[in-house]
């Protein structure tokens, strides 16, 4: 059961469609007037914070592009999969959050996604495609430094590159196929945490398919980075061979690598157990609160809380998609010598 009101058709698009009105019991519109103080501040975070995080990460992913596409270091496993990393980030920044704001603050262009079906299926499967790719180029580039650490002579550096690209191109297949099932299976936008009206479209319920979806998104990505991480530690802690094969260089790119992985997981981690939750209390509780008035009264409160919550972690995820620009300043040398390429290249062209 909703306790929130569906648009019918797209004259009723409203950007603050999550309100209360006469349908909703009196005890939940009491609620949700308790919650206002929670309710503003998550709305702020969701507009005003957002916003700045979008045009912070995009900016900072171009430069992180450019600078790693220089022509002295765009040839290392860690360049490539950085790269990777700001193409993803930018996606899922202006699909999952300069979009969604986009719908939410302005009724003309909602509407051209609810009356294009075209553009609604395929703002459903970028939001997809994008966000899943970041979070498991974060495992893959923590599983390859962890090979680079412990067996730092062991793979030749062409064939490093070329297994980096085809785990690149994998990891995009895989991405898009998960993707392209929200096609068929709803839920990416029925709630929307930005407040916009969905599509109007009825899919098929969630069901099963959420434990998957669930799994591959947050909780099989926050296991992989966490023992990878802790296996990167003990290797390079425990063994004086590797650590003396090492550079300077090559620990800071590692302590940078924790830094992000520790931010990843302590953003992901709220979010994983939020949709475990949700999974929980719409698939396997199974309530059915419209055979007791008290029952739905209780169900849709929780139901108001519990998504205000969902729009608080998520309006901090949108934090993951910023941080990978620390790679680049680890300790300078990549700006530098991009910097020394683009002046050479300048004096190149004042002097013809």
């Amino acid at each position: 059961m909703s306790t929130f009101p569906e648009v019918q058709n797209s004259s009723n698009i409203s950007s603050d469609f999550f309100k209360p009105d006469d349908d909703w019991p009196y005890e939940v519109r009491r609620y949700w007037l308790h919650l206002q103080p929670f309710v503003n501040l998550v709305r702020a975070l969701l507009v005003y914070v957002t916003s700045f995080i979008i045009v912070t990460g995009v900016t900072l992913n171009v430069l992180s592009f450019v600078v790693l596409s220089s022509p002295v270091i765009n040839d290392s496993s860690l360049s490539i999969y950085l790269r990777a990393l700001a193409i993803s980030d930018i996606g899922a920044l202006v699909f999952n959050y300069a979009t969604s704001i986009a719908r939410s603050h302005s009724e003309d262009v909602n509407r051209l996604f609810v009356d294009n079906k075209y553009l609604c299926d395929t703002n459903a499967v970028t939001m997809e495609l994008f966000q899943f790719t970041s979070t498991w180029l974060i495992v893959c580039l923590t599983w390859a430094r962890l090979v680079a650490v412990a067996y730092p002579l062991g793979k030749h550096k062409n064939s490093s590159e070329s297994s980096t690209l085809a785990t690149i191109v994998i990891l995009a297949i895989v991405s898009l196929t998960i993707s392209l099932t929200k096609l068929y299976v709803g839920g990416y936008e029925s709630d929307s945490v930005f407040e916009f009206a969905p599509c109007r479209k009825k899919p098929k319920p969630w069901a099963s398919a959420m434990h998957l979806y669930i799994a591959l998104s947050t909780w099989l990505p926050l296991i992989f980075i966490f023992f990878g991480n802790m296996l990167l530690i003990i290797c390079v802690r425990r063994t004086a061979v590797i650590r003396s094969r090492l550079t300077p260089r090559a620990f800071k790119v590692n302590r940078t690598l924790l830094a992000v992985s520790l931010v990843h997981l302590i953003l992901l981690l709220p979010l994983g157990v939020v949709e475990t939750i949700e999974m929980y209390w719409d698939v396997v509780l199974v309530r059915y609160p419209s055979l007791d008035e008290q029952e739905n009264e209780l169900y849709a409160a929780e139901e108001v809380a519990f998504e205000m919550v969902s729009r608080f972690v998520l309006s901090l995820v949108s934090l993951e998609f910023c941080d990978k620009f620390l790679f680049v300043l680890s300790d300078g040398e990549e700006i530098s010598q991009w910097r020394s390429g683009k002046f050479k290249t300048m004096d190149v062209v004042l002097a013809l």
